[in-house]
């Protein structure tokens, strides 16, 4: 089976596990706080790190859903073990940048789509789908050592986003703005 083959069918295992690990396995409360804090909780002071806790539980689950998913097809595609390894990292890894919210926010403010009933769900969701595409030819083409680089990218693109919800937390709420309560 042709390299391509093996990263349409991996996109495939990867959607439906991101379709039943986002929609079906995710709890609400999860949902609720994956992406906390609000810009009203950041002007009170809360840390722009508030939800990362959830966020990290719905990722775990997320994953190993898409896990199930990438073994059932494992049955006919040549797709190795480090390759699937791969496509987990980039897929995770981007899930929870994502679904911190921030950068669907910022899109939407950029876009100036804040009328879109469904924006902030279909920009979500069409940003998972690019990052699916990414994981998928990376896990088809990845093999041997590879996977070190897709783990270190990966770890990277979780400490960015770290520094930058903690960057545009204080830009956009510092302390000294905060209200204050008594």
């Amino acid at each position: 089976m042709s390299t391509a083959a093996t990263a349409a069918i991996t996109f495939v295992a990867l959607y439906a596990g991101h379709q039943i690990g986002d929609h079906v396995v995710q709890t609400n409360a999860v949902a609720a706080t994956k992406g906390a804090p609000s810009a009203e909780q950041l002007a009170a002071g809360v840390s722009p790190w508030a939800g990362w806790a959830a966020c990290l539980k719905h990722v775990a689950s997320y994953t190993g859903t898409q896990a199930v998913a990438l073994a059932v097809v494992w049955v006919v595609s040549p797709l190795g073990p480090v390759g699937a390894a791969a496509a987990l990292l980039v897929s995770a890894s981007t899930h929870a940048v994502i679904d911190r919210r921030w950068l669907v926010r910022r899109l939407i403010r950029a876009k100036g789509c804040h009328d879109w009933r469904e924006g902030p769900y279909l920009i979500d969701q069409s940003l998972h789908m690019g990052a699916l595409l990414v994981a998928s030819v990376l896990g088809a083409a990845i093999g041997g050592v590879g996977i070190l680089a897709v783990a270190a990218g990966a770890v990277a693109l979780i400490a960015a986003a770290l520094a930058a919800e903690r960057w545009l937390g204080a830009a956009e709420y510092p302390r000294s703005a905060a209200p204050v309560h008594g």
